[in-house]
């Protein structure tokens, strides 16, 4: 029987000035905590854990294996639910801890496991990623059996929602695929929606295309019989967990009378919204060379960008064996360090947003509706049937089906069609991030770009520095050929479009030691429009990396304080050439035209204190950009239209405002005229769109998952931080950005929660950020300390060298065999 520990709102409460008290600052002032010694059988040596005053843990053990074994002991004692929750989304297993609300979301789950050679898929990720698989699951569930014994205390989450947590096995990590960046499926459906609805020229308006490309609907193929739904279990598949108050209720003892815990997935149903968000989400990189650095070494900085989580996405961690000496940010579901530094290189990534993806559909056979058509002959569905546990009643058995490119995601009996995904994903070799495992011991360019050769997903522009001085780009990742397509459309799955092969590795861009002394990305499209085969059409804006390339380009004495203000740059490009674009003679309303001189005046720079970035963004996304499209298209196809902060691809619209007042354009002159007028003068109409700062109504959200299935004393509790202002937007280097079309608001819902700059060959001047805070303990007084500093865009040394870790211990754990 396992032990399992009920606390209730008293004694959480109680909690309440030990964690305010704790999280004043980002290092709270505690005295050393009398180390804690645990004895671990599994070790084959002592190890040992101390957390510095920020909360990041240095881990240290005399083999790789004990070290993987401490950081999975150690990742479950800081965020044990998180990583549980995440292993049971993977796995298809949320019934079983939620009840049959998530039946639903557990199947779309299962059918996106990996289902290959799980013993070939253990050597796809180097040969020591069997052996730290093995450990780190080890330390986890060691964790697991101290919570069984009474040793530790059950995680709250756990005791409110009345579960346990399960034991892990190494092969769960390389079946679980879903979690990583999904890419372009859904713009694809999108697309055909609007070939469907409307007309496929109008689909320039919702994503500019680059290089620049003219897609059509391939010959024979028709999308009139699309479901509207057909991506409805990719979604369930590929979306977090989200929990919510109004839907479903299960007892729960642990809560007061007359609360009962309210739970169920809120998904995403909007797919332009989910197609816009893959876009958006994204990340920054540069590397700078001694000859360009005030310090005569080089610099590396990295910050990829995430939706604004609690706990973080990723976990700072040192770890150090006879072998290895790195330390910088990983995923906390797997072993090892994906962003960091080993005292010889330094490595960070952005996001390259290959085509990974595309939907296929299928006749069915109307004498058998088992098969389907594939090559001229009838192929058979390959089917799985499952048996998924749900609490409270008897096992759910679902039918998991595929075809020859993956899982079936819709079935159209109806009209006699069938739908699958083909993920690169899926494939072996992509389980996310886990091939860091082979270049974070690397020591040199040539050891890093070989182990590149097995980092397949997500594809990604990796940056590289060394302590001989030597900075790289190289981008890696699995891209997939099609010899006669350009993956925007769906496709019959009829074998007439295929992948034939995967692009070489030596083909995707490469950057070493350019003589203009950086290197950098932001997912930019950054390779040659000349290239023979299709990467991918759809990327972010180059905003972000043109203010970089700006920054860079003017900085022969670039420090580390320098690259901490550039991530921290709010300076607005888009809002630049908007109003740069608009001439102010050809505004004749007086009040228009001081609201334009207004904007003229103010410096562009999207600061949280500025009223006038409020005025620019409300006008721009909520004003201008809308009725520019109501104009070309009907209102019908805004849905489709939509982004996650306003309506139509931006460059495409800032274009149409420069074209109309120096051509002949879409929309003329006179028509563009009216339209800023009116748009400035509805605006202003309502006078906070004046007064408001721009941090007041992009204030970030940090909200704990579980937040509304609680009463309003654990929401506090859970939620300690107050709005957090903001600057920036998705377009400034500094991206923290809003999603109106799904929240209603402004408020920040994704953008740099962590952030690093290396100081190449003197480690210790290195600075990070991960916000809100290291621990997923709501009582841990790492829980949220960094909120506020990062906030105010600020950071935290990264400590390497001994003396100064051992300088700033406050806890130290001891694991002895």
């Amino acid at each position: 029987m396992k032990r399992q520990t009920k606390i209730g709102i008293a004694m959480l409460m109680g909690f309440f000035p030990l964690t305010a008290a704790a999280n004043n600052s980002a290092a709270p002032k505690v005295p050393l905590i009398e180390s804690t010694v645990l004895k671990a059988e599994q070790l084959s040596a002592p190890a040992k854990i101390q957390i510095d005053k920020f909360g990041i843990a240095h881990i240290t053990a005399s083999s790789d294996s004990d070290v993987y074994f401490a950081q999975g002991f150690n990742i479950a004692r800081e965020r044990l639910w998180q990583i549980d929750l995440w292993r049971r989304k993977g796995l298809g297993l949320l019934s079983q801890a939620f009840g049959p609300a998530f039946i639903e979301q557990d199947k779309a789950s299962r059918l996106f496991l990996f289902r290959g050679n799980i013993k070939h898929e253990r050597w796809q990720y180097g040969f020591e990623a069997a052996t730290a698989l093995e450990s780190f699951v080890t330390g986890i569930n060691y964790y697991i059996d101290q919570i069984d014994a009474g040793t530790v205390a059950l995680p709250v989450e756990f005791s409110l929602l009345e579960y346990q947590p399960a034991k892990w096995h190494a092969d769960d990590i390389l079946k679980i695929r879903s979690h990583g960046l999904s890419r372009n499926v859904n713009s694809e459906v999108t697309r055909a929606k609007m070939v469907r609805d409307f007309s496929l020229e109008l689909d320039a308006l919702r994503v500019k295309l680059e290089p620049e490309h003219s897609t059509a609907v391939p010959d024979g193929v028709s999308y009139d019989s699309l479901p509207d739904d057909v991506l409805k279990l990719y979604t369930l598949a590929t979306s977090g967990v989200r929990f919510s108050s109004q839907q479903i209720q299960a007892a729960s003892t642990s809560l007061p009378a007359g609360q009962a815990v309210k739970a169920l997935l809120q998904q995403v149903e909007d797919e332009a919204l989910t197609a816009s968000a893959q876009r958006q989400l994204g990340s920054n990189n540069w590397a700078i060379s001694p000859s360009n650095t005030s310090t005569g070494r080089a610099i590396l900085a990295s910050d990829p960008h995430r939706v604004n989580s609690v706990p973080s996405g990723r976990y700072a961690v040192h770890l150090k064996s006879d072998t290895m000496n790195v330390i910088g940010a990983g995923e906390p579901y797997i072993p090892g360090v994906s962003l960091g530094h080993n005292g010889h290189i330094a490595f960070g990534f952005t996001v390259f947003s290959a085509d990974q993806e595309d939907l296929y559909f299928y006749d069915l056979n109307p004498n058998d509706k088992n098969t389907y058509q594939y090559r001229h002959y009838w192929q058979n569905i390959e089917t799985i049937t499952e048996a998924i546990p749900v609490k409270g009643q008897q096992d759910e058995l679902v039918t998991l089906e595929f075809t020859q490119h993956g899982p079936v995601i819709y079935r159209d009996d109806a009209n006699n069609a069938l739908y699958a995904i083909r993920a690169a994903w899926l494939e072996p070799g992509m389980v996310p991030y886990l091939a860091s495992l082979e270049y974070q011991k690397a020591r040199n360019w040539w050891q890093y770009r070989r182990a590149l050769g097995a980092f397949k997903n997500p594809s990604e522009n990796h940056v590289f520095a060394d302590i001989q001085g030597n900075i790289a780009l190289k981008t890696a990742g699995y891209v997939p050929y099609r010899a006669n397509w350009d993956g925007l459309l769906p496709v019959p799955g009829n074998g007439k479009y295929e992948w034939t092969w995967r692009i070489p590795i030596e083909f995707l861009p490469f950057e070493y030691n350019p003589k203009k002394g950086w290197v950098a990305s932001a997912n930019e499209m950054n390779f040659s429009s000349s290239l023979p085969f299709h990467i991918g059409y759809e990327w972010a804006g180059d905003y972000r990396f043109r203010r970089i390339e700006e920054v860079l380009d003017n900085s022969n004495e670039h420090g580390i304080d320098d690259s901490l203000a550039l991530q921290a740059d709010t300076y607005s490009i888009p809002a630049t050439e908007l109003i740069a674009a608009i001439p102010l003679a050809s505004i004749s309303n007086s009040i228009a035209q001081q609201l334009l001189i207004d904007l003229q005046l103010w410096d562009k720079d999207l600061t949280a204190s500025s009223t006038q970035a409020h005025f620019f963004s409300v006008w721009w996304h909520r004003y201008l950009r809308p009725s520019m499209l109501s104009m070309l298209v009907p209102t019908e196809a805004f849905a489709y239209l939509a982004d996650l902060s306003s309506f139509g691809d931006q460059a495409e619209l800032l274009d149409m405002v420069k074209n109309a007042f120096n051509s002949e354009a879409v929309l003329s002159k006179a028509q563009m005229t009216n339209l800023v007028t009116q748009t400035l003068l509805a605006c202003a109409a309502d006078a906070e769109n004046l007064t408001s700062q721009w941090g007041q109504s992009h204030a970030a959200r940090l909200v704990h998952p579980i937040t509304p299935l609680l009463p309003a004393p654990l929401q506090s509790y859970f939620n300690p931080w107050q709005n957090l202002s903001r600057g920036g937007s998705m377009d400034t280097v500094n991206a923290n950005w809003h999603a109106y079309n799904l929240t209603g608001n402004f408020s920040t819902v994704a953008g740099t929660t962590w952030r690093m700059v290396i100081d190449v060959g003197e480690w210790d001047n290195s600075k990070v950020m991960n916000a809100p805070g290291q621990s997923g303990n709501p009582s841990s007084p790492f829980y949220q300390n960094l909120a506020n500093e990062w906030a105010a865009d600020g950071s935290i040394p990264l400590y390497y060298s001994s003396s100064l870790i051992d300088e700033n211990t406050v806890q130290e754990i001891q694991l002895r065999p």
